[in-house]
């Protein structure tokens, strides 16, 4: 099972993973970069389709409406994001060159192609301390998407986030919920460290991470940490059996939640 991906920037598709190739049941995510004036024509199946702009300046058209985009980078903008159902087509065209993620997840169809506005997306901050990160929700409501649920993460230099580690694996009445993280950085040279552990298994790897990587959450708790002077940004898609993701926090740091310094110790000196 290969929980690591790194982008092939020889490719249009930098990125590329099926639910077959990840080993899993619903999620696929591809990030796919265009040189200007190239279009991309798109089919989403059997899926439901959710877009995300990285950068860059282009157009999504579906059905007879064309909406243009612009990211200078996703440290800073929030994006106008796209959602297609299935059996759906759509194309993406650049004027400057353009990259963009594009997450799916099998759908019935319920709902209509649009585009959900920047104006539409909530953001808000979790935790404190060395644990205080930015959560952008693009997509997390019924009336938005059938099964996929899509956020942005922006973590400041040095900070953990994901954390309190927490799981949706069905284990301790949790949900079942497929998970991607894909990584940028600033600066590009950073890194981080995504550890993927359980208590009741014998899964416990460390997976260091560079700009552009993908990391797949199976199973178990899987918190993250970015080395100082890294500030990061991650694309979290999930999609499971049930809309409602029920996570479940690691008992021997649940306590955190509520003290978010940790009782740091004062670092020893002589006088």
């Amino acid at each position: 099972m290969n929980r690591h991906y790194r982008s092939d920037y020889s490719q249009p598709f930098r990125i590329n993973v099926t639910p077959k190739e990840a080993q899993w049941r619903y999620l696929s995510f591809r990030v796919l970069a265009l040189e200007p004036e190239q279009i991309q024509q798109l089919d989403t199946g059997d899926s439901e389709i959710v877009v995300v702009p990285l950068s860059g300046e282009g157009s999504c058209a579906f059905g007879k409406e064309t909406f243009n985009f612009s990211r200078t980078s996703v440290f800073e903008e929030i994006p106008d994001i796209y959602y297609l159902p299935p059996r759906s087509t759509f194309s993406l065209q650049a004027s400057k060159s353009v990259e963009v993620a594009i997450g799916g997840a099998p759908a019935e169809g319920k709902l209509p192609a649009r585009r959900i506005s920047k104006d539409e997306i909530k953001t808000s901050v979790r935790g404190d301390a060395n644990v205080k990160r930015g959560v952008s929700t693009l997509a997390d409501a019924d009336g938005l998407t059938e099964r996929l649920t899509v956020y942005e993460i922006h973590t400041p230099s040095g900070n953990w986030s994901s954390f309190p580690p927490h799981r949706h694996d069905t284990r301790d009445n949790s949900s079942y919920h497929e998970e991607t993280y894909y990584y940028r950085f600033q600066p590009e040279n950073g890194f981080a460290i995504q550890r993927i552990y359980t208590r009741d298994t014998d899964l416990d790897v460390a997976i260091p991470v560079q700009h552009g990587d993908l990391v797949l959450i199976h199973e178990g708790y899987h918190p993250v940490v970015k080395a100082p002077g890294t500030n990061a940004y991650y694309l979290n898609f999930l999609a499971g059996d049930v809309r409602k993701i029920t996570a479940i926090n690691d008992p021997e740091y649940d306590w955190v939640a509520q003290n978010w310094t940790g009782n740091p110790i004062e670092v020893p000196m002589k006088h």
